[in-house]
């Protein structure tokens, strides 16, 4: 299948789950959620999600320095908002994680290395969405009509979160055996790179601390966005979703994830009594916000392009390393 035919089966999925959603609810009541939130609430919402985009650069940062990748805190923030900005703008053409790993190849990392830094940075948030799922599962599974979902949530997600901590722990054994192949060289060394995650002590407690830190910012934005459309919903009802939605968002099937996290918003929400107006009118908010945010970090890389590149020569020309 081409690029541009999945981009286009990306974008009839997202329009069928959307439709499907607007056609089951009372179109009037929806736009009046949607059109009349408070701006300010909304413009802390952006602010909040910026502060996310700084906490993923801290955590991937220290995860560079750790695998011995040269790049500064600040070069590795703006190739994040970089990444975040292709990711919004050029939806199933550019992911963020391929404008990371390309960016960081231009610092002078093979492609493999720098695919490696991107891979483990995604493995941090994973095991922190895993472990804050079976904690926060039952949170959720308390509105559920089958009693018995928390119970099933606990088992499929601790498994999961079991295997993978199974294969970080052999991933040195797992390297041994693939080094010596061509294609498994490259695997070999982000698999020696993943101790970061859990045998570098104190950085390994950063990064982790700051996965953890990440949701519950994300899980307030998400809040906030419930009130500046004037619905009250429980905090911890908010930080039990998320994760779940996060999940969701993650399946390539939809360009952004756009309604597959309406559709799990909903899905969630409705079950608190929630109206389905209200949770898709939060979604849809929510989803702008990140685009606004995510547009505002593009905006600051192209600004900042010229002024940190022009500073980079004249280290070069002094004879000095680059930053």
């Amino acid at each position: 299948m081409t690029a541009k035919a999945k981009l286009f089966l990306k974008i009839a999925v997202s329009c069928i789950l959307i439709g499907s959603l607007i056609y089951q609810v009372d179109l009037s009541r929806l736009l009046s959620a949607a059109l009349t939130p408070s701006l300010p609430l909304l413009a802390c919402v952006v602010g909040i999600v910026i502060l996310q985009f700084f906490i993923g650069a801290c955590r991937w940062f220290l995860l560079i320095r750790g695998t011995g990748v040269p790049l500064s805190p600040w070069q590795t923030f703006r190739i994040l908002l970089a990444g975040m900005f292709f990711n919004q703008a050029l939806p199933g053409s550019l992911s963020a994680d391929t404008v990371r790993i390309w960016l960081v190849s231009q610092h002078g990392l093979p492609l493999s290395r720098a695919a490696s830094t991107v891979l483990l940075d995604r493995t941090a948030g994973l095991v922190s969405v895993l472990t804050l799922l079976v904690v926060t599962s039952v949170t959720v599974a308390k509105v559920a009509p089958d009693p018995t979902l928390d119970t099933v949530a606990i088992l499929v997600v601790g498994g999961a979160l079991v295997l993978l901590a199974m294969g970080l722990s052999s991933a040195d054994w797992i390297a041994d055996m693939i080094e010596d192949h061509r294609f498994g060289r490259p695997f070999a060394a982000m698999l020696r790179d993943s101790r970061v995650l859990w045998r570098a002590g104190y950085r390994s407690a950063i990064i982790i601390g700051l996965s953890y830190l990440l949701h519950v910012i994300s899980a307030f934005g998400l809040w906030v966005v419930f009130q500046s459309i004037s619905v009250e919903v429980d905090f911890l009802m908010v930080l039990g979703a998320l994760p779940l939605v996060i999940l969701g968002t993650l399946l390539p099937i939809s360009v952004g994830g756009w309604g597959v996290r309406e559709g799990l918003m909903v899905g969630i929400f409705a079950m608190t009594g929630m109206s389905l107006e209200h949770a898709l009118a939060a979604s849809i908010l929510w989803g702008l916000s990140v685009i606004v945010a995510a547009s505002l970090g593009g905006l600051l890389w192209v600004l900042s392009r010229p002024v940190v590149e022009r500073a980079e020569s004249v280290t070069e020309a002094a004879g000095g390393p680059a930053a």
